[in-house]
């Protein structure tokens, strides 16, 4: 099967990525010389610089997330802080990045009742809203038309909340002037800034921006598809894209003409239409023809006009309003992508009244709007998705962002494969107890002051990121947690070492590298517990019995208890063992090889199977001991009987075995009468062999 994907944007990327890696010979296409998207990043003074897609999070990018992961792409906290400032700064101005010293920037709003009244509005929008949409949601049937406008009208919301905090929010968001805003789908827009957590000014979930630019995710992707036999055609503008009874047609700007079996249209919906032309049908027409799309200017700059006028007020997102309802957003690359301040900051500015100084680069993109018709438009998409063999995909299939461009792109790349696209949901925000929260911070604290080489990182489900790094450079690994289950952090605290095998054993966390994550932790343990030991002297003195988290010390006392108690006195001792060897012989076999070897093999590869190292770990048994015929052999602790039974078998020496439980005992004896040699042995259990 041969695929033309149009479009590299994360939608076209994402969609080839999928059928390439099936075994499908793809073709992309994109009219631009560099691959992306809204993913583009330029350089200045050696900096490398995002435009587009910035920033995500584990909460409301759960597929980018995985896709992210499985590339093996770095990521680190970002900030996604919130400003308004109105009218040059002479009307209101607040920003959320520095607590209530932003959100007081201007200090008469400490004594202004309509400041205070926009306050106690946000709480009241957050209740409301979440009434409203589980109304809708628990009743599909009701009509979903509403706008923005309306909902607000029916709210009796003040203009200063409309004007200073609604507009300016949604306005960022969308890229679209103020008028626009009331004009959105009311289901739409509260659905997404319910499910990105914008209802809020703090407390919100960490915001994550790819470590070394979105660049590095897209020449990923680009080795990936390379790597499977992907012919990528950068700067390559497609024409037209039509079907006859042989397959789909795409026709290039430069006359080349190509036949595929299938097409997946990853551009926006009015640039699908057009590349359509006449041959559109009336479904393709209607639905694609619904979405709508706000089309900006972007200047990449560093000029502090488009800020604050406040610097308390500065953020990450900065919103600059009129009273002649002109907007500009401004983008603070320095908060927002952990770049050092070395002079003037580096900004970008969407759509502003004229260029700003010092603008180093000009750009220019489209964003589609949640109209209440793109929604009426998003629930029809199956009535034209393959019905000519052509797929349609693009961040317009869901709020416009890159998370919905990435799932979009797996849904039509499994349409054509016709397979079915398991899409992952949102996790819910971890919502720990007073006791977990109590613990996490305990916990957090403790690694901080604990890992001094190396690199430990814990991913909350639910947004929230702990990270632990230490400025030795004696130990360059690093590992990265997933935390499912707050009681993670309470069984650390409580028991120690112990308590972080149970919570790995109960699936309270697992590792982002399930070959390497595991070891990489142990690895890095223990070589800071070697470099804490050599800097303290007073960590000498511990004992085993001693936990590392004096918190741990009632579960170590219990089970040192437990431990002493277990003395291998000769009466304790086949208890001990029966508690353990004589559970069944059946289940042990569970996880055992058919030589019941309960020991590590000798492994030449790692796909390797285990019977033939433990053969080989046997064999080497034999060999070093020097075995021969006129020997005696005495194994105390024989096990099931394999080494005893290979080496009699190999050198007919005589062979005396000894163990503790009885299941091992008949096993062993069982194996010996079916290899036909009783004579050279004697099997004994332990208190038959003592004193003989």
């Amino acid at each position: 099967m041969r695929v033309a994907v149009v479009g590299a944007g994360i939608s076209g990327l994402v969609s080839a990525y999928v059928l390439a890696k099936a075994g499908v010979e793809v073709v992309l296409y994109e009219k631009e010389d560099y691959l992306g998207g809204h993913a583009k990043t330029v350089s200045f003074d050696g900096v490398d610089l995002d435009l587009g897609f910035m920033v995500f999070n584990r909460v409301t990018y759960p597929n980018m997330m995985e896709f992210f992961e499985s590339l093996g792409i770095d990521m680190e906290l970002s900030d996604m802080s919130f400003s308004v400032s109105l009218d040059e700064g002479q009307g209101c101005e607040w920003g959320s990045r520095n607590g209530l010293s932003g959100l007081f920037a201007q200090k008469k709003n400490m004594l202004n009742p309509y400041f205070w009244k926009m306050l106690r509005e946000i709480i009241k929008f957050k209740d409301d809203v979440l009434s409203y949409l589980e109304m809708l949601e628990n009743n599909p049937d009701v009509d979903r038309n509403e706008t923005l406008g309306k909902f607000v009208k029916s709210g009796g919301y003040s203009e200063l909340f409309q004007k200073a905090y609604l507009i300016p929010v949604c306005g960022s968001i969308w890229s679209c002037p103020s008028k626009g805003v009331m004009s959105f789908s009311a289901f739409s827009v509260l659905s997404f800034c319910r499910n990105h957590h914008l209802l809020e000014l703090f407390g919100r979930p960490q915001w994550l921006t790819v470590t070394r630019r979105s660049h590095s995710y897209v020449n990923k992707v680009r080795e990936k598809l390379e790597s499977w036999g992907c012919q990528i055609r950068t700067g390559c503008e497609i024409q037209a894209v039509s079907t006859t009874d042989e397959g789909c047609a795409v026709l290039c700007r430069d006359g080349l003409l190509e036949m595929y079996s299938g097409c997946i249209m990853a551009v926006h919906a009015p640039d699908a239409l057009a590349l359509l032309g006449k041959q559109a049908t009336f479904d393709e027409t209607r639905i694609l023809g619904a979405f709508q799309y706000m089309y900006s200017d972007i200047f990449l700059h560093r000029d502090k006009k488009f800020m604050p006028q406040n610097s308390a007020a500065w953020s990450a997102w900065n919103f600059l309003g009129s009273t002649d309802n002109k907007v500009c957003l401004t983008y603070w690359l320095n908060v927002l992508q952990n770049i050092d301040e070395t002079g003037l900051p580096f900004l970008v500015t969407l759509n502003p009244d004229h260029a700003p100084d010092h603008t180093l680069v000009k750009w220019s993109t489209g964003h589609p709007v949640p109209s209440v018709a793109a929604t009426k438009a998003s629930l029809e998409l199956d009535h034209i998705q393959g019905k000519r063999r052509i797929w349609f995909c693009g961040a317009y299939q869901g709020y416009g962002f890159h998370e919905d461009g990435l799932k979009s792109g797996m849904v039509a790349a499994h349409g054509l494969l016709g397979n079915s696209c398991a899409i992952l949901s949102n996790p819910k925000h971890m919502a720990p107890s007073m006791l977990e929260t109590g613990a996490r911070l305990f916990v957090t604290r403790f690694l901080g002051h604990y890992i001094s080489t190396g690199c430990l990182i814990l991913l909350e489900e639910g947004g929230s990121v702990f990270s632990f790094e230490g400025t030795s450079k004696k130990c360059s690994l690093k590992t990265v947690l997933k935390v499912h289950n707050p009681q993670f952090y309470w069984k650390i605290m409580t028991q120690a070492d112990l308590g972080l095998a149970d919570a790995y054993t109960n699936g309270d966390f697992s590792f982002v590298n399930k070959d390497e994550g595991l070891l990489n932790l142990f690895m890095i343990l223990i070589v800071n517990r070697d470099a804490n030991k050599s800097a303290s002297k007073l960590n000498k003195k511990r004992g085993w019995w001693t936990p590392l988290l004096f918190t741990a010390g009632i579960a170590s006392a219990k089970f040192f208890i437990q431990h002493v108690s277990r003395q291998n006195t000769l009466t304790q001792a086949r208890r001990n063992i029966s508690r353990h060897y004589d559970l069944s012989n059946e289940l042990f076999a569970l996880f055992l090889d058919e030589t019941m070897t309960y020991s590590c093999g000798v492994f030449k590869t790692e796909d390797e199977d285990l019977k033939d190292a433990q053969m080989r770990k046997i064999s080497l048994l034999i060999e070093k001991a020097r075995i021969s015929k006129d020997h005696e052999i005495l194994e105390i602790g024989c096990g099931w009987g394999t080494l005893a039974i290979e080496a009699v078998q190999r050198t007919g020496c005589k062979y005396t075995g000894i163990t503790l439980s009885e299941e091992q005992l008949k096993y062993a004896e069982m194996k010996v009468k079916e290899a036909g040699l009783q004579w050279p042995f004697c099997l004994l259990q332990f208190s038959h062999a003592y004193g003989c």
